[in-house]
């Protein structure tokens, strides 16, 4: 495994005793494949040797030139959005005004301080008021050496920015949904996005707005709603609710009633009498979901959580969906097995929902195999078979964060394809890379550089010995035995010139 010159690639391990299998040919390709390094990124091998070329992912890449991308994405704003542009805009037609049967938000997050200092992440989301955001995918060529940006614009029925509060959220994506229940329609919402992107802060902001809301006109003390709240663990389903301890949750059954429809058997109904006592049983179920540490989230939640609300007087119902947070496979790759398989489940229930809602988004019956697909979808059942009450939101929630770059694609072409807004919109700049002057390589030099350099190297009679028309394409291709007889045929001066040369040539190929 070593190179023509002695030197072992960078591409190789280190030197030591090959390994053979016993076995057969398989075995032998085996050990090979285990051998291969990983590219992470670090200069040279480990004995310290200088290496050649060098490989890095891409959020390594957008690390260390972070200051070059962050320029170009600076420049991008103060043309596109113009000074004093604010991150969101209240929409002209009011919280009710407009609205189809169903609406897809997108919320992003704000850059936390210890993501820029640890990480040495940035920006790269950029909020266009009222319902456009821009994805600013910051790459390199093949090469390595040619940076660009590819500026991507997606568009949303709205789209709030870093710095929108909980209230105006609730005004503009959730309002409609409580209204409709209280008025005996059935209203739905769903809460999709990465791990960390801030879906289950969002959440619990409406869940307690729309706590007050959803009382209103009640008579003090009366029965006038009962609330469920239900924790799917991949297909598994638990009763948040339930009067035991935690480690003791009850598991339920799916079962199918006469209508088609999906409820879970032996689910906990509550019926709290105030807003008070509705926020404490939602805070209660919420401190009982499965979390685990992730990546993005030191408490990620795990489960998808589903409060259905059902108003006894008006038959309404309003169900909050917090999903749980997505990941790729290569985020994933390191997890035990019983955590892939969770995350597994996690995303084909997400991508059955998905199915669920673009039926429903183009007015067209859900089939019944569509809904069946996981226990998410079932428990759902009921907002995709009364199309003529049903009133669906989705609020998409993304990082803005360079390393979370490819999540966030994923979360915002899927809450684009699910509004029918059409196809992204690219824009590819070209950044140009501005370098120190630095000299040419001796192939390019002119014949006046040539001779310079043979008089600097204190090779003046080879200088002398030259054609006039000398340049550097004709220098870099001379024989030893050529720079022998520029020195006047000193075969020690010759190989010294030769090796001088050949020096130099190494040195500009850096």
């Amino acid at each position: 495994g070593f190179s023509a010159g002695g030197r072992r690639c960078s591409s190789q391990p280190p030197a030591g005793p090959p390994r053979r299998s016993a076995g057969t040919d398989e075995g032998s390709r085996r050990d090979r494949r285990q051998a291969r390094p990983r590219s992470t990124g670090q200069l040279g091998n480990d004995d310290g040797e200088k290496g050649g070329r060098q490989m890095f992912d891409k959020n390594t890449l957008r690390t260390n030139n972070r200051d070059m991308f962050m320029g170009a994405v600076r420049h991008y704003r103060r043309e596109r959005c113009g000074p004093g542009a604010k991150a969101s805009a209240p929409d002209e037609q009011g919280p009710t005004g407009g609205k189809g049967m169903l609406q897809v938000y997108l919320r992003k997050r704000p850059l936390f301080e210890k993501e820029e200092r640890t990480r040495g992440d940035y920006d790269v989301a950029t909020v266009i008021p009222p319902g456009k955001v821009v994805m600013h995918n910051c790459l390199f060529q093949a090469d390595l050496k040619t940076p660009f940006i590819n500026h991507l614009e997606f568009e949303y029925d709205q789209v709030f920015g870093e710095d929108t509060e909980n209230s105006e959220v609730y005004r503009m994506a959730a309002f409609d949904l409580v209204l409709a229940s209280r008025e005996g329609g059935v209203g739905t919402m769903f809460m999709f996005g990465q791990t960390g992107s801030g879906k289950t802060h969002t959440m619990t902001a409406i869940e307690e707005m729309a706590a007050k809301d959803l009382f209103e006109g009640a008579e003090p003390g009366a029965e006038w709603l009962q609330m469920q709240f239900i924790e799917l663990r991949g297909n598994r389903c638990f009763d948040l609710l339930a009067p035991v301890p935690k480690e003791k949750m009850p598991e339920l059954r799916l079962r199918e009633s006469s209508d088609g429809c999906f409820f879970a058997e032996g689910a906990t109904n509550v019926s709290p009498k105030s807003p008070a006592e509705l926020i404490s049983a939602i805070r209660t179920a919420h401190s009982r979901r499965a979390t685990s540490a992730t990546e993005a989230n030191s408490v990620s939640s795990r489960s998808h959580a589903l409060c259905t609300l059902r108003l006894l007087r008006s038959k309404g119902q309003l169900t909050l969906a917090d999903c749980a947070g997505t990941e790729r496979r290569k985020d994933s790759m390191y997890h035990s097995k019983e955590r892939q398989q969770e995350a597994a489940e996690i995303n084909a229930s997400l991508h059955a929902l998905k199915e669920c809602v673009r039926f429903a988004a183009r007015r067209e019956r859900v089939p019944a195999h569509a809904y069946r697909a996981s226990s998410l979808t079932k428990l759902l059942s009921g907002a995709f078979t009364r199309e003529d009450s049903a009133r669906l939101s989705v609020i998409c929630t993304v990082s803005p964060c360079a390393s979370d770059t490819e999540h966030t694609l994923s979360t915002l072409r899927t809450g684009m394809t699910l509004g029918g807004k059409g196809n992204e919109r690219e824009q590819k700049e070209q950044i140009i890379v501005r370098r120190p002057d630095e000299p040419p390589p001796p192939a390019q030099w002119d014949p006046s550089q040539v001779r310079a350099w043979l008089v600097e190297a204190q090779y003046q009679d080879a200088a002398d010995a030259l054609p006039s028309n000398f340049d550097g394409k004709m220098l870099v291709r001379i024989p030893e035995a050529r720079c022998v007889q520029l020195c006047g045929g000193d075969a020690g001066r010759g190989s010294a010139l030769y090796a001088a040369l050949r020096e130099r040539i190494r040195v500009s190929k850096r």
